[in-house]
């Protein structure tokens, strides 16, 4: 049977105290050998059987008990004792999501994935996460204190381990490298990073490598106190260890200055130095995947970079002529049209060939990086109430209706087109894969407001993996211990999860059977 989970993101996830009640004997102290019984003691033939009926259930309970402990952790039958507990054991994990796989596994099981419950407003407040429409909701494991499994966090902070789908631990040989450059150092990307990394809980599923300074990390560890684990420093991505996290230090940083909050120039390039580093190596292909924490838009730029993002730079270097800025969570995807573009120049970036070309990418990123097979997809309008029919503009009638159209009669499912503000305002993104929207704000404020905390930013259309948390550098906050690291951590299992994801997907294609002729 399921347990309910309270509304009360602070009440610890523990079974209530069956100990004796305020006044009672404790149930291991005698009785006084002097002391007589009373008429409601005295023993008769019923009272005997009963007595013996609940001792029997006494029994089974604590057999129940024990039972629960070998499965699901050994628990103190005291609540505060639970929590401490818990508190020791470290910090809680997410575990990696294979994608696409809950949209598998339900088509094999004859399941719906789009008819599932989804919790209110007050649950999400309190940290339940609401499942993308494609997947189905899942139970906690049984096992979920057990320290060896791969953990998976809820976003009240509850444990709820897991272990890979599999039931394997993936093996050394098998286990992806990671980048993650490093960002500006004077803002929350270095505590990001490292809370996400502490424990070293990610090892087994992957093996991070930091483009960045082990001077600035160490720096960093002893201001947030995070100093009971070992970071490894690796001079080159070929002598980096799979057993621990790995640092690569990009600049010479011997007499550097760190200052969180403050914007400086030296911050900016050597932001730049990790990332075109970690590029280096991704080209490579020493890395599966790259998380970029955040860089200020303005220090960074150079003669060597002049964009207005990681996402621009990253298509040039690969010779990328068109991405999708594709905002994802486990409860809603949106893509952007004219992402990076200024209000005033949307309009004459909003053409057909234009949204074709980002619903393209949509369609491809669903199947090949989530593992989707039949994508279904919501393209909200440009003006106010989708136009009204003409009379707020005449966008939706002239140039996105047509090629909605168009795509439904080659068989996609592709709807539209909505007016953003009822779509949000109805959780009609519930019913979709994926979102496109016009242009930045339109997609992105819903987001943020829906899925901030553990939303990632990926580059779909890309050659290559990467991914990024969904937060600036927020200098306001740098360097306090006050920066939330979910972002980040989910950053780095959407990099895992779509890294295998893309593998599978080649292998499935490498491998199809090819269409034997028929005899006549």
């Amino acid at each position: 049977m399921e347990q309910r989970q309270s509304d009360d993101p602070n009440e610890a996830r523990t079974p209530q105290s069956t100990g004796p009640k305020s006044g009672d004997r404790p149930a291991n102290t005698p009785p006084s050998a002097n002391a007589k019984p009373s008429a409601d003691q005295r023993e008769t033939p019923q009272r005997s059987a009963n007595q013996r009926d609940a001792n029997q259930r006494n029994q089974n309970q604590r057999e129940n008990r024990q039972q629960n402990g070998r499965t699901g952790g050994q628990r103190d039958e005291n609540p505060k004792n639970n929590r401490n507990n818990e508190r020791d054991a470290g910090p809680p994990d997410r575990g990696p999501r294979d994608a696409g796989s809950q949209e598998r596994v339900s088509r094999e099981e004859g399941q719906n994935p789009r008819n599932n419950s989804r919790p209110n407003d007050r649950d999400r407040a309190n940290g339940n996460r609401d499942r993308n429409a494609s997947e189905p909701r899942e139970s906690v494991n049984q096992e979920s204190h057990q320290p060896e499994n791969i953990g998976r966090t809820d976003r009240d902070g509850g444990l709820q381990d897991r272990t890979p789908r599999d039931g394997s631990v993936v093996g050394r040989e098998d286990r992806l490298v990671i980048g993650i450059s490093l960002g500006d150092y004077n803002g929350i990307g270095p505590e990001v990073i490292l809370k996400a990394l502490q424990y070293n809980r990610l090892q087994k599923i992957c093996t991070p490598v930091i483009y960045g300074s082990m001077r600035v990390l160490n720096r960093y560890r002893n201001l947030l106190n995070l100093k009971d684990w070992n970071l490894n420093g690796a001079p080159t991505i070929g002598q980096i260890s799979h057993k621990m996290t790995n640092v690569i230090t990009c600049w010479p940083d011997q007499n550097q200055d760190i200052q969180p909050g403050q914007v400086t120039a030296d911050a900016g390039q050597a932001a730049l130095a990790c990332l075109q580093r970690a590029v280096d190596d991704l080209k490579d292909g020493k890395l599966d995947a790259l998380v970029t924490a955040p860089i200020n838009k303005y220090n960074i730029q150079s003669e060597e970079f002049k964009f207005p993002g990681h996402t621009e730079y990253l298509a040039q270097e690969f010779g990328v002529q068109d991405n999708l800025m594709f905002l994802v969570s486990e409860r809603l995807r949106v893509g952007v049209v004219t992402g990076h573009v200024p209000l005033g120049r949307v309009r004459q970036n909003v053409t057909r060939e234009r949204i074709a070309q980002k619903l393209t990418l949509m369609m491809q990123s669903l199947k090949q990086d989530f593992g989707i097979e039949k994508p279904k997809i919501a393209v909200l309008g440009l003006n106010p109430h989708a136009g009204e029919e003409g009379l707020l503009g005449n966008e939706e009638q002239e140039v996105i209706k047509p090629l909605i159209a168009e795509w439904r009669n080659k068989g996609q499912l592709v709807f539209g087109p909505y007016p953003a503000d009822g779509f949000f305002g109805t959780r009609g993104y519930t019913k979709f894969d994926a979102v496109l929207a016009m242009y930045h704000d339109q997609g992105l404020i819903p987001f943020k407001a829906i899925a901030f905390e553990d939303g990632v930013n990926f580059t779909a259309g890309m050659p290559v993996v990467r991914t990024s948390p969904d937060h600036g550098t927020a200098y306001d906050i740098a360097g306090k211990n006050l920066a939330d690291e979910t972002s980040m951590l989910q950053a780095i299992y959407t990099a895992v999860d779509v890294a295998r994801q893309r593998k599978e997907f080649a292998d499935l294609e490498e491998n199809a059977l090819k269409k034997q002729p028929i005899e006549k």
